[in-house]
């Protein structure tokens, strides 16, 4: 699992970088300093929680405990931010906010005649503790990228980031038994894993790209749409559109509304 999912995330670095070159930016320029800042955060947001994730989300029995623990690293970025941006400091609304959004997360992930308590069963370490582990990292590797694309162009940084953390976690995979040969390409299974390279490398060349100009805390509350727009994409492909969906999709927009409205005022009185 972990070999196939670095030569995933081997592909996306490529085409990220193959993005830098075709905006007039050179991959290659890239000072002693900002190499040793990306191959840290190929560590941080690829290698190692990639590491932790995949295996974490392999051990969650429930996918409805998936689809809210992923998404912790919403709640730690906004945790950290406090503590490492002055500018980006805790309040009640963003508090608020972030009650609203795990609430509309959980439930939205309900189905009929099932209570909040079923989300609580079947916790583990090597699955929900994986992924909260997955979330911190990840939540760090932001901060880190956005001191780095501050002097470094985000696409370069990103690309850079994915190739070497990605390269790290095949080795990682191949020492704990990963193999090739078990993979079938086909043309299919070609083209399968260019779709899933590319859905790796636009999010994160985005996501890097906006940390600098947007305040993490306010950044991640957009990550509470992923289970969200995720469902709502079942739903088109015949899933049936639920009201507990229906509400959390509407806390959810609630969440992320609240948190943004200080930032947009601040910025129209400036």
């Amino acid at each position: 699992m972990l070999v196939a999912v670095s030569i995933r995330f081997f592909l996306a670095g490529i085409f990220t970088l193959l993005f830098a070159v075709f905006t007039g930016s050179d991959p290659f320029r890239v000072n002693k300093k900002q190499w040793g800042q990306v191959l840290l955060m190929g560590l941080l947001s690829t290698t190692i929680s990639y590491y932790f994730f995949n295996i974490g989300n392999v051990n969650i029995v429930s996918s409805i405990n998936a689809s809210i623990v992923g998404q912790s690293g919403i709640f730690f970025g906004v945790i950290l931010s406090h503590f490492v941006y002055k500018d980006d400091r805790l309040n009640w609304r963003k508090c608020l906010a972030l009650l609203v959004g795990f609430a509309g997360l959980a439930i939205s992930q309900l189905t009929p005649g099932q209570g909040l308590s079923s989300l609580l069963r079947n916790i583990s370490l090597q699955g929900e503790g994986f992924m909260l582990i997955h979330g911190v990292l990840f939540a760090a590797a932001t901060m880190v990228g956005k001191a780095v694309a501050s002097d470094l162009n985000s696409f370069v940084m990103t690309g850079w980031n994915l190739i070497f953390g990605s390269s790290m976690l095949c080795i990682v995979g191949f020492f704990m038994g990963g193999s090739l040969q078990n993979m079938h390409f086909t043309l299919t299974a070609f083209l399968i894993l260019l779709v899933l390279a590319l859905a790796s490398a636009i999010p994160f060349s985005l996501w890097y790209w906006c940390t600098q100009y947007m305040p993490v805390s306010q950044l991640s509350m957009y990550k509470f749409i992923i289970p969200i727009s995720g469902s709502l994409i079942a739903v088109c492909f015949g899933e049936h559109f639920t009201v507990t969906l229906a509400i959390g999709l509407v806390l959810v927009c609630a969440a992320i509304i609240f948190i943004s409205l200080p930032g947009r005022q601040k910025q129209q009185k400036g």
